[in-house]
C-alpha cells in the first residue's frame, strides 16, 4: 500500500535528477496488467478526484518535463463538471509523488454548428507544481516525445490506469499496458469530436486509460489515448497540437515566464525528437519522411494537397546538406538584398508600423515626411524552410533570416521635432536640425521570410520576394532574484 501527503509547493522540483529511460514491452496484441505501479516509470500519471471517502482515478496522463504534463482534455472536463481539480499522482518503488496542475492550455477553434459552440483539441498541456515529498533518491522519469505520423502497420503501446473503485477508503489503482498496430491515419482529425491529428490503432483500452501515453518501439511518446470501442480499436490523438501550447514555467530557474515545448527543449527540460521547428513568428513546421508523406497524401482530402509544386520534389536531408554547402552564402546575400529592397519600397504607413514596434509614440510618427533605410551588418541565422527542385533544375527556396542592424533615417519638420524633442530623443539617435527639417536615426533588428527562385546552371536568382517581415524586440530581462 502506498500513501502520499499533499504539501505546499516543493522547490526540490527544480533540482530533481531527470531520466528519460523507457520500458521495453513484448510485441503482443492485447491488454494486461503491468507488474507494478512504477513499471513504466513515474512518467505515467493517474488523474485522481479527491472525495471524502478517498481518491478515485478518472483518467491518465504523462509527465514530459519537470512540472509539465500532457493529459486528455475530455478527462480534465470531467473534473470541471464536478467543480473539482485533479491531483496528479506518479509512483516510484517506495512511494508516490503528487502534483497539482496550476495552469492548462488547449487548442480551440470555431465550430461549424454555431457561434455558441467551440471545437476543442483532446490534448492539453498542464503546468504543475510538486506537492509532496520529492523522493530525491529516485530520478524524475519523463517521457521523450517524437513528432511523427505513425505508419499503418507500425506497432504502438499504450499505458494507463483503469477506473478504480474504493475499498476500505483506499483507491484500487490498476496499471495496464496494451499493444496493437496502426490501421488508419487521420492527419486532419475525425470531425469536430476529434479535431486534432489522430490515428486508429487495433488495441483495446479501458476506461481510465484516456490521456495515457502511447509510445513507439523506442518508448517515445507519439500521442495519448483519446477514445476506444470495447475490444478495440482505440483512437490516439498525436502530440502535434501540444507544440502550439504554452503554460507558465513552474521552476524558479533556469527560466521564467511562459514556456512551450521548443523552449523547454532548449532548456533541457524535455526531449523532443523529430524534424520539427518553430519559426520566429510562431509557425510550426514539420518535415515528414517519404513514407509519412505518402500516408498523409492518401489520408486527407486531396483538395488541400493540390499544389503548383506538383512537378517539383522536396530535397531529402543528404541533398539539402549538399545544397546548403554550395549555395547558402549566395542565398544569404540575395535574401538580404531582397529584404532591403522591400523596405525601401514601403509606404509611410508601413514604415510607421515598423517604428511603432520600437515603442515610438504615434505623435512622433505622424510628422514623418520622408525616410531612408540601410542595412549595416547583413543577415544572420539563415534558415532554409523548404527547398524544391523542378524538373528543369531550377530551385524554389523558402528562407527565414534576420537583418542585424536596419537603420531608419527619418525626416520631420523641425518645428514638430522641437515641440516634443524629448519624446523623439528617447527613441532616436544622431538627430540633426538643418533649417526647416530635422533628421534622426533608429536601429532595429528585423526578421524576414523570403521566397527565391534559383537557376543553378546560370548561377543566378530569377525571382525574389519577401513573404513576411517584422521587428525583433529586445528580450525581457528576468526579474532580479
Amino acid at each position: 500500500m502506498l500513501s502520499v501527503r499533499i504539501t505546499e509547493d516543493n522547490p526540490a522540483l527544480a533540482t530533481l535528477q531527470r531520466s528519460w529511460a523507457t520500458a521495453i514491452y513484448s510485441d503482443e496484441d492485447g491488454i494486461g496488467p503491468m507488474g507494478s505501479l512504477h513499471e513504466a516509470g513515474d512518467a505515467l500519471v493517474a488523474l485522481a478526484l479527491i472525495e471524502e471517502d478517498g481518491p478515485i482515478v478518472l483518467g491518465s496522463g504523462v509527465m514530459i518535463g519537470p512540472g509539465l504534463a500532457v493529459a486528455a482534455t475530455h478527462v480534465l472536463e470531467e473534473f470541471t463538471a464536478r467543480n473539482a481539480d485533479p491531483v496528479l499522482l506518479t509512483f516510484v518503488p517506495d512511494g508516490a509523488r503528487a502534483w497539482l496542475p496550476r495552469e492548462r492550455s488547449t487548442v480551440t477553434g470555431p465550430s461549424a454548428f454555431g457561434a455558441d459552440r467551440r471545437i476543442v483539441s483532446d490534448i492539453s498541456l498542464l503546468g504543475c507544481t510538486l506537492n509532496s515529498e520529492a523522493h530525491v533518491h529516485h530520478p524524475l522519469t519523463l517521457a521523450p516525445l517524437r513528432v511523427a505520423l505513425p505508419l499503418v502497420g507500425e506497432r504502438l503501446w499504450a499505458f494507463g490506469y483503469r477506473h478504480g473503485a474504493l475499498q476500505d477508503a483506499e483507491a484500487l489503482i490498476t496499471p495496464l499496458v496494451t499493444s496493437g498496430v496502426v490501421t488508419k491515419a487521420y492527419p486532419h482529425g475525425r470531425g469536430e469530436r476529434m479535431p486534432s491529428a489522430c490515428i486508429e490503432v487495433s488495441m483495446d483500452t479501458k476506461g481510465g486509460m484516456s490521456g495515457g501515453p502511447v509510445v513507439n518501439a523506442n518508448g517515445e511518446l507519439v500521442g495519448i489515448v483519446s477514445s476506444s470501442i470495447d475490444g478495440g480499436p482505440s483512437y490516439v490523438t498525436l502530440i502535434w497540437e501540444a507544440l502550439r501550447l504554452k503554460v507558465s514555467n513552474r521552476l524558479s530557474s533556469p527560466a521564467w515566464g511562459d514556456i512551450d515545448l521548443f523552449a523547454a527543449r532548449a532548456l533541457g527540460l524535455v526531449k523532443l525528437k523529430g524534424r520539427v521547428r518553430r519559426s520566429k513568428r510562431g509557425d510550426i513546421r514539420m518535415a515528414l519522411s517519404e513514407p509519412e508523406a505518402e500516408l498523409m497524401a492518401v489520408s486527407v482530402d486531396p483538395a488541400p494537397m493540390v499544389s503548383s509544386r506538383s512537378t517539383r520534389r522536396l530535397l531529402a536531408d543528404a541533398q539539402l546538406e549538399e545544397f546548403e554547402e554550395r549555395w547558402l552564402p549566395e542565398i544569404e546575400t540575395a535574401a538580404a538584398d531582397t529584404a532591403l529592397a522591400h523596405l525601401e519600397k514601403l509606404a509611410l504607413p508601413s514604415v510607421h508600423c515598423f517604428l511603432a514596434a520600437s515603442a515610438v509614440p504615434a505623435a512622433c510618427l505622424a510628422p514623418i515626411r520622408a525616410f531612408a533605410v540601410e542595412d549595416l551588418e547583413g543577415s544572420e541565422d539563415p534558415d532554409l524552410l523548404s527547398v524544391w527542385e523542378d524538373e528543369d533544375g531550377t530551385v524554389a527556396i523558402a528562407v527565414a533570416f534576420d537583418l542585424l542592424s536596419v537603420v531608419w533615417t527619418v525626416q520631420v519638420p523641425a518645428a514638430d521635432y522641437l515641440a516634443v524633442a524629448g519624446d523623439y530623443d528617447a527613441h532616436f539617435i544622431n538627430t540633426s536640425v538643418d533649417g526647416p527639417t530635422a533628421s534622426m536615426e533608429l536601429v532595429q533588428r528585423c526578421h524576414f521570410e523570403a521566397e527565391l527562385t534559383l537557376d543553378q546552371e546560370a548561377a543566378q536568382f530569377m525571382q525574389a520576394s519577401i513573404t513576411f517581415s517584422g521587428v525583433i524586440r529586445p528580450k525581457r530581462r528576468a526579474p532580479p532574484s
